[in-house]
């Protein structure tokens, strides 16, 4: 197998083409990343390479696989092999005894989960488990349009605002002393992005607000915009 050619933009492999490998293949490669797309599945591979920089056919639980890739040099490695718990494993500790900066797995269950972590992965994934709590919040608070955990305990999410917000401005309604949240954004319903809003910022009619907190203060966030509607 050929040396991977490397490039300076950053780059990330993905190992594994399931329904989770392909859409984030495809999300990183929108984005404008270098992205490596690898799985045994002839199939698989010939798909992927409409929406990666590099698509290959091969077994990553290989250290020959890895080694002629030069792994090492990839700035994050995506392990989303799954339902082959043995070749996840294995990959993710050849990756580690190889240097790769940071490695993200996706977990078949919790007892997979722990063996990964103990291993030195970064980051974990339940991908079903991730998908059940955004339903679950929306369910509960319908005003959150999307709901992305950062750490444990501390999330950006998006809000509808309150019909009662409409022409204040960020300094008179006193969000982060009231809710100890941040306005990070406000997306206005033409598709405008503000940026960093400052107190002097207006709030029209359908707009979004982006904001950071614990997922408790933004719930309590969401209980006052639902309770004043």
């Amino acid at each position: 197998m050929k040396k991977f050619k490397h490039y300076k933009r950053q780059q990330f492999a993905v190992f594994g083409l399931g329904r989770f490998g392909m859409e984030i293949t495809k999300a990183l490669y929108n984005y404008g990343y270098e992205v490596l797309a690898v799985d045994i599945d002839e199939e698989k591979v010939n798909e992927a390479s409409n929406f990666s920089t590099h698509s290959i056919v091969a077994d990553v639980s290989e250290d020959s696989t890895l080694k002629s890739l030069a792994i090492e040099s990839f700035d994050t490695v995506i392990i989303a092999i799954a339902n082959n718990m043995q070749a996840s494993i294995i990959t993710a500790l050849t990756c580690k005894e190889m240097g790769v900066a940071n490695i993200i797995a996706k977990a078949h269950n919790e007892k997979h989960g722990k063996v990964l972590s103990k291993i030195g992965v970064n980051n974990v994934i339940y991908p079903e488990a991730a998908m059940a709590v955004k339903v679950a919040t929306k369910l509960v608070n319908p005003n959150i349009q999307n709901h992305m955990e950062i750490v444990s305990g501390y999330s950006i999410a998006e809000i509808n605002i309150s019909d009662k917000w409409v022409n204040k401005n960020l300094g008179e309604l006193a969000l982060r002393n009231q809710y100890a949240v941040n306005v990070l954004i406000i997306i206005r319903a033409n598709d405008e992005v503000i940026t960093t809003p400052s107190g002097d910022t207006v709030l029209n009619a359908d707009d979004i607000l982006v904001v950071g907190g614990s997922n408790e203060d933004i719930e309590s966030l969401s209980f006052a915009v639902r309770t004043q509607k």
